[in-house]
């Protein structure tokens, strides 16, 4: 008989969630923020898939069922902190039973001004100074430029938010945040580092950790400094740099990754996650350069047309392999346990 892992989602705190569609049945599917969203594609021959939805409310009951091992895809600790506490909960009454991947404690110290503060004294590796803030007025945020000796241009975003979202650059005092609500929530600050090359082109690698082996999903160029996956279309009208990317791709485990590998080993040391992703910039002298690491961002996403496919493909058996061989001293491959 196949074995069982159970895949834990949350809601976010505030409760919001986008219905892509309702069945004929009345099922509703729906997506939101915060979670890895890797459990619908490990689709394979090895082990069967069940997952639950923590909500927020303080007494929810939970299925009994039987797994082997359990993953947790609560990722963003800005707008999940109600349900990682449940699943930290749960956490604790199970992890000495079976293996429990991405431990929500540590998805806790994810933010980014935690990654800023647990990643400092690495060798070789730059991760832009960064602190949260919960102004209510422009002023809160310059008085905080100003204390904490930050340089314009600084980076300004609501916590929780991604892919360029609610994201700006602040280059001097002028910048009056009329697009923000400036109500107390939640804020970061980061310092602005500039690395576009000599043409005025910026690099983002996509890299990914799986079991603290490192994995290459995408490389994107681009004549803005915030890139995302609409970045693309710079590449589309020059060509070159989607040869580029192929061609660094192909050359990933040859060239890069022998040559990060002890950046990358003291990540995974420090940060303690079975799997997450990073966005970086790295230099000809294998420098790194962090913008983002978290376990949120889309991994296992097939995007038609793209070369990046195989690299996906590779992520996906390394995550399969992880949850079938790590902690095979508990011997979950022979036994079950209902929780």
């Amino acid at each position: 008989m196949k074995k069982n892992i159970l895949f834990i989602n949350g809601v976010p705190d505030d409760q919001r969630a986008f219905v892509y569609e309702i069945d004929k049945n009345g099922v509703y599917k729906w997506q939101s923020i915060g979670s890895s969203n890797i459990g619908s594609f490990l689709k394979n021959d090895l082990f069967n898939r069940s997952s639950i939805l923590l909500d927020t409310t303080e007494d929810q009951e939970l299925p009994r069922i039987m797994v082997s091992a359990i993953f947790n895809e609560i990722s963003d600790a800005d707008t999940h902190k109600i349900t990682l506490k449940k699943a930290d909960d749960f956490y604790k009454s199970i992890s000495d039973k079976v293996p429990f991947f991405n431990p929500p404690a540590n998805v806790m110290n994810t933010t980014r001004d935690n990654i800023y503060r647990l990643l400092q004294g690495v060798d070789k590796l730059h991760v832009p100074k960064t602190v949260k803030i919960q102004p209510k007025s422009p002023s809160d945020i310059y008085d905080t430029v100003e204390k904490e000796h930050f340089e314009f241009p600084v980076i300004f975003r609501q916590a929780g938010d991604h892919g360029g979202i609610s994201t700006v650059r602040v280059d001097d005092k002028t910048e009056q945040f009329y697009a923000f609500p400036l109500d107390g929530r939640d804020y970061y600050l980061t310092q602005f580092v500039d690395y576009s090359d000599n043409a005025g082109v910026y690099t983002k690698y996509r890299l990914v950790v799986v079991d603290g082996e490192v994995y290459i999903r995408h490389v994107i160029f681009s004549d803005s400094w915030v890139i995302h996956s609409k970045s693309r279309e710079y590449m589309e009208k020059n060509k070159k740099y989607q040869s580029q990317e192929e061609k660094i791709l192909k050359s990933f485990n040859v060239e890069i990754k022998p040559k990060i590998k002890d950046v990358i080993n003291e990540m995974y040391k420090k940060l303690k996650l079975d799997y997450f992703g990073v966005d970086c910039y790295i230099d000809k002298d294998m420098n790194i350069l962090v913008f983002e690491i978290n376990a949120s961002m889309g991994i296992l996403l097939q995007t038609k047309g793209y070369i990046f496919k195989d690299c996906i493909e590779t992520i996906r058996q390394a995550l399969i392999k992880m949850i079938l061989e790590k902690n095979s001293s508990k011997d979950f491959l022979r036994n079950n346990v209902t929780v």
